[in-house]
């Protein structure tokens, strides 16, 4: 083997490797995407209405949501950057409970997020989705978390998309929203 042919032959050989590598990437990525089912709700009764849970799961789904809502909704420091994200008229005070504490503006929670326990089907991961507060954006057309991300523009059952294995809760904001909130993701210093 003359050294041209050594070179060619290793070439080729790191060629087929990278090549192999990037195939296999996109395994792996491909594997780790997967739909769980879930739904959003306005109401509790909404949810009993449309049987697609049981109504135990609908009741602690909600009161978990509502829980979080106390605890970590978006918060403002005045009512008109509330209204301004999320209209007039839809925003309260928060209480002492809140991670903001007390005398600070709060959307209302406008509907929740309920979905699937945690299984495995067959080798496949299908991961919890955690109940949530959901809220109505004016800036956002449906559904989103306290983040301001969108979780779906309809009320029911829906798939809701997760990788790498698992579904994450939503990050919840403690801090105090400076104007604009979601639109241009301004945050107070703590």
């Amino acid at each position: 083997m003359t050294p041209e042919d050594r070179e060619r032959y290793v070439k080729r050989g790191v060629k087929l490797a990278i090549l192999g590598t990037f195939i296999f990437a996109i395994y792996l990525v491909e594997r780790s995407i997967g739909e769980t089912e879930t739904a959003a709700y306005k109401t509790l009764d909404d949810c009993l209405k449309d049987s697609k849970f049981g109504p135990d799961d609908c009741k602690s789904s909600f009161e978990t949501a509502r829980a979080e809502h106390l605890k970590n909704a978006p918060s403002y420091q005045n009512r008109e950057d509330c209204e301004e994200e999320f209209g007039n008229g839809r925003c309260e005070q928060t209480s002492s409970a809140h991670g903001a504490g007390a005398g600070h503006y709060s959307p209302y929670q406008w509907g929740y997020l309920i979905g699937r326990a945690e299984k495995s089907v067959n080798g496949v991961y299908y991961p919890a989705v955690p109940a949530s507060a959901l809220y109505e954006s004016s800036h956002i057309p449906g559904f989103v978390n306290a983040d301001g991300w969108l979780v779906t523009n309809k009320v029911g059952g829906f798939k809701m998309t997760y990788g790498n294995g698992a579904l994450i809760s939503p990050d919840v904001r403690t801090t105090t929203l400076a104007r604009s909130g979601f639109g241009t993701r301004h945050v107070s210093a703590s």
